[in-house]
């Protein structure tokens, strides 16, 4: 942890960072699968191939020929799948108050589609911790592309050196290392703690409680 600067902007990842909603995204692939005559698939495999946004998630699981018709049925089906089958992962409430309380800003970048990303902060009454979220239709390029952090820097007015993006995949790293900020991770997403490691995160961890600990201890100031 030796060269972490002082933060003001914390960016999240929402997927397997700051929500579990891996349950819901499994029952929609599966339903969307047999609704198209595909065998269902297992719910780890339906979660690992998450993170890279519904535009790269549909064409692993589906035939050129079906992935429009299967995006779409994905797509709607997946905003009823949501309710109630989402959930804060631990530390993510206690975090996002106490940097809050701390005057940072916080803010998202997700591949998530902003009609599904809004939708989820909003049941989970998360609003009003971020001063701006970008999702992965907001953008021309998605994570791992630098594009969604740049954007947050420049709209917070705020360099890379005072940021610090937290994600659960190595590809959050990468987007990282790209945009030039230090990053987290957290062990509790889409890749294997050993795919992190091999990442080289600045800081990894096994869940947002540890981040919590580290803001409590001044680690950011």
């Amino acid at each position: 942890m030796t060269g972490i600067m002082k933060k003001k902007l914390f960016i999240f990842d929402l997927d397997g960072t700051l929500i579990d909603a891996y349950q819901a995204i499994w029952e929609t692939l599966v339903y969307t699968l047999t609704k198209l005559g595909y065998p269902p698939v297992d719910f780890e495999t339906a979660k690992r191939a998450v993170g890279h946004g519904d535009k790269n998630y549909i064409p692993r699981f589906f035939k050129p020929c079906d992935i429009k018709k299967a995006s779409k049925i994905y797509r709607e089906y997946h905003l009823k799948s949501l309710d109630g089958k989402v959930k804060l992962l631990p530390g993510a409430k206690q975090l996002l108050e106490k940097l809050k309380e701390t005057g940072k800003l916080i803010a998202v970048a997700s591949n998530r589609p902003l009609e599904s990303g809004l939708l989820i902060i909003k049941n989970l009454d998360m609003k009003k911790y971020f001063d701006i979220t970008v999702f992965g239709d907001q953008v021309t390029n998605q994570k791992p592309d630098p594009e969604m952090i740049l954007k947050i820097l420049d709209f917070l007015k705020t360099n890379n050196k005072e940021a610090i993006f937290i994600g659960d995949m190595d590809i959050d790293v990468l987007t990282g290392k790209k945009a030039k900020i230090d990053t987290i991770v957290v062990s509790t997403g889409s890749s294997t703690v050993e795919e992190l490691i091999a990442a080289s995160p600045t800081i990894l961890c096994t869940s947002l409680l540890e981040v919590l600990q580290m803001l409590q201890k001044g680690i950011f100031d």
